[in-house]
């Protein structure tokens, strides 16, 4: 499990007010570990009528213990249904809103549609606003009943726990058309603690989360999540599938789950299919995430393991967009705080790239900027502090000719290998090319004996030969090369004492 999520108190001064007006970078983006583990939505964009309940469950496997079965049943009211796709995506939409506005320091936010809709990317259209406002109506009818399967991160323990996700909304219709002052972008900026947003008031709409997810947020069971790269997920599968693989790579490049549990409990594909058809299903969102850098490409023979008749394993390795930020602790915030501003960033953009950014991506980008000062690389001649925090934000790629230290020796033996390797190679064509001339000059000496051979018979045996040929070969009469060639042929043949005229030719017959 991550480490508490309290960026806002680790490097705040609660008494430093210029600090709160001038910091305008968007926190990190947050997702709750228990909500992204099963599925909590249908795939479909539409339920079934009459379908009120879901359940998802699996074993886990404990090394202090027994295995235990983790169970939950989602439950839908008659009005207004089960959650669909587009609702998973608002829910998570609405964990960043509490992120912005409160920094999980209140179960209670105020927000309005439109910002809402700024932030997931949607069209400023009546539909999305409809979309929107049935979307938290459901999600304050759904139960979600966990059955050893909700983590306690305070207690560090696997819990039943039965709730509402959210306890009340309260919608304005005043707010329907009207953004919020300053426009979406004022809100999405300025200092995390409220009442620091400028003049703008708070929105008149508002939510609050049920005890037990508020309590989960406060406790720091969140990770970050890259929102940008997930609203642009094309597919319900890949984004439910992201969400849980994100969590899931965790210090690890490489993970195997049982495929009926990883398809159907995990993602939500239908407990009917066959593995065929759930191979055929997760194919088009594996590609997705294929594309995107998240996972790396593998083989359809890698990618499934047959364990047996009937069960299957499903392998995923992460690729370069896969690596799920691990909370940093307070210590590693401090230290990647120092090893900035020991280069000239000021404290303020140092805490801000530390709450933005990887801590690997920065470390490889100090390395970069030490790297380049060593050589008075001329491109940190009029700002280097500029350029290093230029290099975080925008994700330089490295110098050219860079090295990381920890990787000459292992790039030496590389190098190494690949030159035995092409000197092994060269060899190997070499020998070939003498094998082949060896034998073409064997086969030339060859059809000059029989040649010297022929023109030594007398010439009844010569005309024997010829006739011979010919009757079992009668087209050759129009091909004097071919017919010089069979006869050849025929001869060696009688020398040898086999393979009588008609059979198959011993000699590669170019002019036949």
């Amino acid at each position: 499990m991550t480490t508490p999520d309290r960026e806002a108190s680790l490097f705040d001064d609660p008494d430093d007010s210029d600090f709160a007006d001038e910091a305008t970078a968007e926190p990190a983006f947050k997702d709750e570990l228990n909500l992204a583990e099963f599925p909590i939505a249908s795939l479909a964009d539409r339920v079934p009528d009459g379908q009120t309940t879901l359940v998802f469950e699996d074993r886990l496997d404990r090394r202090d213990g027994p295995p235990i079965v983790r169970r939950l049943t989602i439950m839908g009211t008659a009005k207004h249904g089960l959650p669909t796709s587009m609702d998973d995506e608002i829910l998570v939409g609405l964990i960043q809103l509490t992120k912005r506005w409160n920094n999980f320091t209140e179960p209670k936010v105020s927000f309005s549609r439109y910002e809402l809709i700024e932030l997931l990317g949607w069209p400023q259209t009546g539909q999305s606003y409809r979309r929107i406002e049935e979307a938290l109506h459901r999600w304050v009818g759904i139960v979600l009943s966990y059955e050893n399967a909700w983590w306690d991160n305070a207690e560090k323990s696997w819990v039943d726990e039965n709730f509402h996700v959210l306890d009340n909304v309260s919608l304005y219709a005043s707010e329907r058309r009207r953004p919020p002052r300053g426009g979406a972008a004022a809100q999405g900026t300025g200092s995390r603690r409220r009442g620091k947003r400028g003049n703008a008031p708070p929105p008149l709409s508002s939510f609050k989360w049920n005890e037990v997810i508020f309590r989960s947020f406060q406790s720091g069971n969140l990770k970050q999540i890259d929102l940008e790269f997930y609203l642009k997920l094309r597919l319900p599968t890949t984004k439910r599938m992201f969400r849980f693989l994100d969590k899931r790579f965790y210090r690890c490049d490489r993970i195997e789950f049982d495929l009926r549990v990883f398809s159907c409990e995990h993602i939500g594909l239908s407990r009917s299919y066959k593995p065929t058809e759930l191979k055929r299903r997760l194919r088009p969102a594996i590609a997705e995430l294929e594309q995107q850098g998240f996972l790396e490409p593998m083989a359809e023979e890698d990618r499934y393991l047959r364990k047996t008749r009937g069960a299957w394993q499903i392998v995923f390795l992460r690729g370069p967009r896969g690596r799920s930020p691990i909370e940093p602790t307070a210590e590693e915030r401090a230290e990647l705080v120092t090893l900035l501003t020991g280069r000239g960033v000021t404290a303020r953009i140092a805490v801000e790239l530390v709450e933005r950014h990887p801590p690997e991506l920065i470390r490889a980008k100090v390395a970069f900027f030490d790297w380049m000062v060593a050589r008075d690389d001329k491109r940190l001649a009029k700002n280097p502090a500029g350029y290093l925090v230029a290099s975080i934000r925008e994700d330089y790629q490295a110098p050219e000719g860079y090295v990381p230290p920890d990787d000459a020796e292992q790039l030496a033996r590389a190098e190494a290998s690949v030159a035995e390797e092409e000197r092994r190679r060269r060899e190997e064509e070499l020998k070939a090319s003498e094998r082949l001339r060896a034998e073409e000059a064997a086969e030339v000496a060859r059809i000059a004996e029989l040649r010297a051979r022929w023109d030594a018979l007398p010439a009844a045996d010569r005309d024997a030969l010829k006739a011979q040929v010919k009757a079992a070969h009668p087209g050759l009469r129009r091909s004097r090369n071919a017919l010089e060639r069979f006869c050849l042929e025929a001869l060696d043949a009688r020398i040898k004492g086999h393979n009588p005229p008609g059979q198959p030719s011993l000699f590669a017959d170019d002019d036949a």
